[in-house]
């Protein structure tokens, strides 16, 4: 027979031991390891110690989980916490841009990387191939990366890299009328850095390292596309 051992009481249905208990010994019962407690802060500091109870401390009526797991996926869910730093944020935004900041976390897959460049490398693992080959119909996920191609001799438009660098070179001399000579190094429009091929301009200009923008350059890009 179901028995309560505080109040030395048998019960013949274990269904009207649990009614009792919750009755009568609801802060001083532990239901999930079925143990009694002599007061109320003896069996809260039960839960707060035993690893078969995971309670969630940044809720008001503080759930209790029987899994860590479960308990995780609570805090990332409802709280938006870093389960790494034990830190919750008011939305997934702010969740993210701590990730970034902090961890260089992958919003995509959710790895983290060792330093932010790394994290904005891998990042464009996931960006959209958007951009369109000027002589091609392939398509890539930056312009620089677009240019590359071109430069390498793999489109089939039969461009290379002495076939761009001529192209700047025409669009120079007919609308700045101070065309480069083909061994100059390109520069770039913000910081007058210098570069070898076009390709490595528009990739310093999609980096954070730099203030010029891909729309600095579309009058040119355009004149390749219109010439190739």
């Amino acid at each position: 027979m179901a028995f309560c051992q505080p109040c030395d009481r048998h019960f013949r249905y274990e269904s009207s031991l649990n009614q009792h208990l919750e009755a009568k010994h609801s802060h001083t019962y532990c239901f999930r390891c079925e143990r009694h407690f002599a007061h109320e802060s003896a069996k809260r500091q039960h839960i707060a110690n035993s690893s078969q109870h995971h309670v969630c401390t940044h809720c008001y009526s503080e759930p209790d989980y029987e899994s860590e797991s479960d308990l995780y996926e609570h805090l990332e869910s409802c709280h938006h916490a870093c389960l790494t730093c034990d830190k919750v944020f008011d939305d997934e935004d702010d969740l993210f841009q701590h990730d970034v900041d902090y961890h260089y976390g992958c919003q995509f897959c959710h790895r983290t990387f060792s330093s932010r460049s790394n994290l904005m490398n891998h990042l464009k693992v996931h960006a959209r191939k958007k951009i369109e080959c000027l002589g091609c119909t392939r398509m890539f996920i930056s312009y620089s990366a677009m240019m590359l191609h071109l430069e390498a001799d793999t489109c089939e438009s039969g461009a290379d890299l002495h076939v761009v660098r001529n192209l700047i070179a025409e669009y120079h001399d007919l609308y700045w009328f101070s065309p480069p000579d083909y061994d100059d190094d390109l520069e770039c429009s913000d910081c007058d850095r210098q570069f070898d091929r076009m390709s490595a301009v528009l990739q310093h200009v999609e980096s954070e390292n730099c203030e010029a923008s891909i729309s600095d350059y579309m009058e040119v890009i355009n004149y390749i596309e219109a010439n190739l």
